[in-house]
């Protein structure tokens, strides 16, 4: 399943078919076409919605993302006769309200299990697809034509994935808390898990009676944008069992800079064209097996690698690193604790009268 730093890399793609001011004067417009069937029949745009989208002059001004969620932004050429046309539309209007007429439209994607963006020039691998290098690849459902000659798809080939249409008649720049498909998702966990900013969450994954693997997948709780293979990376890296509870703040501050490290590193990696990332992650040795007892899976040290159920998933952990300690209260810090243990084992001085 794709998660951030593949979703990033997506937005990365798309970001070519992003017009210049000088692509604003072409004649041509965005273009939007389905590809061959079967089509997905649920979470995806009719063939109304997008005759209307190809009619109504639109360019493609930007493309944002929030956790595993992409939104590619459309604005109409002439602005001004769009408002005069439209002026009564609401903002964020559900695909069934399209009209061609709105000054903005956003259409939102979804990548589900299998769901990836590609170009011409570039088709991203997936662990759960084969080596298929063909453009466009099989699966494929839309594919957009920009006015500036650069032309991406979605496919997506189990069709798990989703493509929402939404007006905005709100104000430039977009805000992003108004984006539908951004609305219920917890902040982004790149953005979030930055250093001048990531005060906020390490105190929500502190001291929680949740174990952590499932808060880490929890797209509404703490963080958006982490799936299976980030997050199996961010617990090995940070020495934490998935099912660790009630995380002390020193464990969660080093969890929130491992999360910041692994999805920054996967980034630049897929962004800069590697396709292998950083040699000792557990990432290239947590698909052998499958997660299957008797597996033989060596981490980067030559050590153990064992599969868990957590969180509702499997879970790749090594065992002589990743050891759950078992917490019924709320965990203090290891320091404070220690100095705790330390007053309640030093005896109290008993005073002494001396004889005048």
């Amino acid at each position: 399943m794709p998660e951030l730093p593949e979703v990033e890399h997506y937005r990365h793609i798309l970001l070519s078919l992003v017009s210049n001011e000088s692509n604003k004067q072409l004649k041509k417009s965005v273009h939007l076409e389905f590809g061959p069937p079967p089509l997905p029949t649920k979470r995806f745009p009719s063939e109304q919605t997008i005759n209307l989208i190809n009619e109504g002059n639109y360019y493609i001004t930007d493309v944002l993302r929030k956790g595993k969620v992409l939104c590619v932004v459309l604005e109409k050429k002439s602005k001004s006769t769009a408002a005069e046309e439209d002026a009564t539309a609401a903002i964020n209007n559900e695909e069934a309200d399209i009209t061609g007429k709105e000054a903005t439209i956003l259409i939102s994607l979804h990548m589900g299990m299998t769901g990836r963006i590609s170009s011409p020039n570039r088709i991203p691998k997936l662990e759960s697809l084969s080596d298929e290098c063909s453009y466009p690849p099989p699966h494929t459902h839309l594919i957009i034509n920009s006015p500036n000659g650069q032309q991406a798809c979605f496919s997506d080939p189990r069709r798990f994935g989703s493509v929402f249409v939404h007006s905005y008649n709100g104000q430039s720049p977009i805000d992003e808390e108004c984006i539908p498909a951004f609305q219920e998702l917890a902040p982004d966990a790149l953005a979030a898990s930055a250093h001048d900013s990531n005060s906020g969450i390490v105190d929500k994954f502190a001291n929680q009676k949740k174990v952590i693997k499932a808060i880490l997948l929890d797209q509404r709780q703490v963080i958006s944008g982490v799936g299976n293979w980030v997050a199996d990376e961010v617990l090995y890296r940070s020495r934490l069992h998935p099912d660790q509870s009630f995380l002390t703040v020193s464990e969660a501050t080093k969890l929130v800079s491992e999360i910041h490290h692994v999805l920054s590193t996967a980034v630049k990696c897929l962004n800069d064209g590697q396709e292998q990332l950083p040699e000792q992650w557990l990432f290239h040795r947590r698909w052998r097996g499958g997660g299957s007892k008797g597996t033989n899976s060596k981490d980067f040290n030559g050590k153990t690698i064992s599969f868990v159920k957590s969180g509702g998933r499997s879970s790749a952990i090594v065992p002589s690193l990743q050891k759950k300690v078992a917490r019924k209260v709320m965990a203090a810090d290891s320091e404070t604790t220690e100095c705790k243990k330390k007053k309640s084992t030093t005896k109290p001085r008993t005073s002494v009268k001396r004889r005048k």
